[in-house]
């Protein structure tokens, strides 16, 4: 029963917010009053599906709680400011109209999530080569646990640098507004179970799919080891640039090892000072 349980999580989890979203939006409800209660829900029922089917016990309980969530608020209200910009950049300025408007909405949100996934990715591979750049990205790595809130810890300014080339491709290409903010809250919640603290298992999904045993491989605390499955919703990226990294063998006999960074064990705890982070020498 627990092993059906875990193969039937992930799809069910994002099945149910992808239908809800779909079906608030094409009823005619506000993308905005659709998008943000239900990452809210999905959210409290991921906290709770954490607590009752642990992947890790001793990611349970941790004091970054604070921390994580600041960081969730801030850089969705960034998101929110993003998409405002994207309707006021359409108003007063003409772009291409490449884009399929006369499709069905859900193919719309599919293609705009592949447009916003392969930047998510370019950048965050770059980020871990450049040295400027992996020092803002640094701060997502910081986290000694992973769980389904620490999946938006990003500095604000790399928050900007991975999902501004995204958005500014959609508003280019003529992708509609509203499609921009579905794409955004489906990937939102994807990050809950990349990062998820939840034991359960993506089966084949995980062919496709940028699922949790996937990413706590990049989460690794040694930052060699780190250097592979950068992919944010679709893993195509990883394959084609040759970047994805899986073994169960490891992953059932020896588990995952340490999270965070070894490298720099006295990495801030606040906001501010990782804030500050990247500018220090």
């Amino acid at each position: 029963m627990k092993r059906i349980l875990q193969y039937s999580l992930y799809p069910i989890f994002m099945l149910s917010a992808w239908c809800l979203m779909l079906l608030g939006v094409q009823s005619g409800l506000n993308q905005y009053l659709v998008t943000i209660p239900i990452i809210a829900l999905f959210g409290i029922i991921a906290l709770f599906l954490e607590k009752w089917m642990p992947f890790e016990k001793n990611w349970l309980d941790g004091k970054d709680w604070n921390l994580d969530f600041t960081y969730y608020i801030i850089n969705y209200l960034i998101k929110i400011s993003a998409q405002f910009s994207f309707i006021w950049l359409s108003a007063y300025f003409t772009f291409f109209k490449w884009f399929p408007t006369d499709i069905p909405l859900w193919i719309q949100v599919i293609l705009a999530l592949i447009i916003i996934d392969f930047f998510l990715y370019l950048v965050h591979w770059q980020s871990h080569k450049y040295q400027w750049l992996w020092k803002f990205h640094a701060i997502h790595h910081s986290s000694e646990r992973l769980y389904f809130l620490n999946g938006e810890k990003r500095h604000a300014l790399h928050q900007i640098l991975e999902g501004g080339p995204g958005i500014i491709a959609c508003l280019i290409i003529g992708v509609p507004q509203p499609v921009v903010v579905l794409a955004l809250a489906f990937l939102a919640i994807n990050m809950m179970m990349q990062h998820t603290n939840l034991d359960y298992k993506a089966g084949i999904l995980k062919k496709f799919f940028c699922v949790a045993e996937l990413h706590r491989w990049h989460h690794r605390a040694d930052f060699k080891d780190a250097q592979v499955n950068y992919g944010a919703w679709l893993t195509i990226w990883d394959y084609i640039f040759k970047t994805s990294f899986d073994d169960p063998k490891i992953y059932t006999s020896e588990g995952i090892g340490e999270i965070g960074m070894a490298e720099e064990p006295n990495f801030p705890k606040s906001y501010l000072k990782q804030i500050a982070y990247p500018f220090r020498k």
